[in-house]
């Protein structure tokens, strides 16, 4: 008689250790639960891990390719599943109303339904356990202390991790479209969409009286485009689709953030990873939550973990501030900008100065981006060192931190077609001298945008006359905006474009200005002193002449 070979007697060591465990099974369906096994590992228990398909395929492109190329190997069939959480603390109703609209519109797509209860004192627990899904998973955590996200994670089974919570209706097409743009580039790591009651400028132009009527405009919002995929340094997810390469890179949500700030260092994390986070203006979803709704002491509660949230960030990222240094989107500077006027041009090249984070170079990269311009090389120069890291997560030119009169020496004979200079021109000790240095970096048909802060305003009247002004505000120096205009035609340039940025004066303030102005006897025209007063900035789109 043969003896048997080897692998012979491993299939049998390992058929009569799983008909063990069958032998060991807690029913637990009298709860609602699934059938769980108890799987005490032994020192000789053999776990057999399948990565034969697909095989690992080794890689020379860099540790982003690497990455994927693992994880592929290690999750094998599994690779393509996309990984849906729900978590819900109590708000039973919009709770059955969100996981509906998961159930509805995610029919092309398989998916596993993770449904998290995080400590909810409501039926939530009954509900998830009615759910009706082929691949569903519930999570009960018996009290709620903030997000249950690392716990979630273990839980995962595929490669896609979308993140929900309760109070988000999805929409029609939500995951494909998400998934489109996340699976076009290795490099982006996570995406978003834009929604309702929004903050962050992550909203649309989308208004509607019912859930009825979102759907149907949200359908025919969200078509897959391309153009419409923004870079952003910071998002905040109420639906975050992630790629698990970059979450096991970065570590997962750091649960010390109870409520607020989280999602902004997770996408602090992905980025400096090397990974992209984009907004996707292409698709909305419904988030029913409005904050001014609340009760006094929950605002109370929120005032103070969005207090305790920054104040952590910033201590954890050495100086940075989630919102102070992410939030110049230079909006009105933006509106200057033709993009189509570069349409077939093979590379645009910009340069911000002074840009902080570096949102005015992404808002004006992604402008160009909505007239099918994709190809911007951005670059920049700070005089303050602890926004270098941040400007390199998404400059593929040069990345220069030095003092300001320096600047030239960095960039010889480097000219661009957009140079930004995020700080007002006069916040500099010589802004004439530096105006004419940035003039020389713009190529023939180049842009320079800036601003002059208006030392003529009502800031200045309101701090002679006592009012409490934050002392934060600093007015610069004195140029005027008919100087600043002769010494740019005296260079040889124009300013194609102006507009104006107001300070946010209350009814209040506006009533004080004008009586003061209409009181002066000096004052032949009242309309345009009290335009020239309520302005902050003007905003320059300067070009040569």
């Amino acid at each position: 008689m043969s003896r048997p070979s080897r692998q012979h007697n491993l299939n049998n060591l390992i058929r009569k250790k799983n008909e063990h465990k069958a032998n060991r099974q807690i029913d637990l369906t009298d709860i609602g639960l699934a059938t769980y096994q108890v799987t005490n590992q032994t020192p000789n228990e053999i776990i057999i891990v399948n990565t034969d398909d697909p095989p690992l395929k080794e890689s020379d492109d860099g540790l982003i390719a690497s990455r994927k190329n693992l994880l592929l190997a290690s999750l094998g069939k599994q690779a393509e599943l996309v990984s849906i959480v729900v978590q819900a603390y109590n708000r039973l109703e919009k709770t059955k109303i969100c996981v509906e609209c998961i159930l509805k519109y995610t029919a092309d797509i398989e998916y596993e339904l993770i449904l998290v209860d995080n400590g909810s004192t409501d039926q939530t627990l009954n509900y998830f356990i009615s759910v009706e899904h082929p691949r569903k998973k519930i999570i009960r955590v018996t009290n709620n202390i903030g997000s249950s996200v690392p716990i979630v994670f273990r839980q995962l089974s595929g490669r896609y991790f979308a993140y929900i919570t309760n109070d988000v209706y999805v929409t029609q097409n939500w995951l494909t479209n998400l998934l489109a743009c996340l699976k076009s580039e290795d490099a982006i790591g996570m995406v978003a969409p834009v929604f309702s009651n929004a903050t962050d400028l992550q909203g649309a132009d989308i208004i509607f009286s019912s859930l009825e009527e979102m759907q149907e405009k949200a359908a025919a919002h969200n078509i897959s485009n391309p153009a419409l995929w923004h870079d952003r340094l910071t998002l905040t997810p109420v639906v975050g689709l992630y790629k698990r390469e970059a979450l096991e890179i970065v570590g997962m949500l750091d649960y010390g953030y109870f409520h607020d700030f989280g999602d902004y260092d997770l996408t602090y994390r992905i980025r400096r990873a090397g990974y992209k986070t984009v907004l996707c203006r292409d698709t909305f979803v419904d988030h029913d939550h409005i904050r001014t709704q609340s009760d006094k002491k929950d605002i109370e509660q929120y005032r103070r973990s969005l207090e305790t949230g920054k104040t952590d960030f910033k201590n954890k990222f050495f100086g940075i501030d989630a919102w102070d240094d992410v939030y110049n989107y230079e909006v009105v500077m933006m509106s200057l900008v033709n993009p189509h006027n570069h349409q077939g041009s093979q590379k645009v090249e910009i340069l911000g100065i002074d840009v902080l984070c570096g949102t005015p170079l992404l808002e004006l990269k992604n402008k160009l981006r909505e007239a099918h311009v994709y190809d911007a090389r951005l670059s920049a120069f700070s005089t303050d060192p602890k926004y270098w890291l941040d400007l390199n997560t998404i400059c593929t030119g040069d990345v220069v931190v030095d003092r300001i009169e320096f600047m030239n020496e960095h960039f010889v004979g480097t000219c661009f077609d957009y140079v930004i200079l995020g700080k007002p021109i006069n916040a500099y000790q010589n802004p004439l001298e530096l105006l004419h240095s940035l003039l020389k970096h713009l190529k023939s048909d180049g842009h320079l945008l800036l601003k002059l802060r208006n030392t003529y305003d009502v800031v200045s009247l309101f701090k002679t006359l006592g009012a409490g002004i934050p002392a934060s505000v600093n007015n610069g120096y004195q140029l005027s905006v008919e100087e600043l205009i002769g010494h740019e035609k005296n260079a040889g340039f124009i300013h194609k474009k102006i507009a104006f940025e107001n300070w946010p004066l209350s009814e209040q303030d506006q009533i004080i200005l004008r009586n003061t102005i209409t009181a002066t006897s000096f004052n032949k025209n009242p309309d345009e002193t009290f335009f020239r007063a309520v302005v902050r900035d003007y905003v320059f789109d300067i070009i040569r002449n």
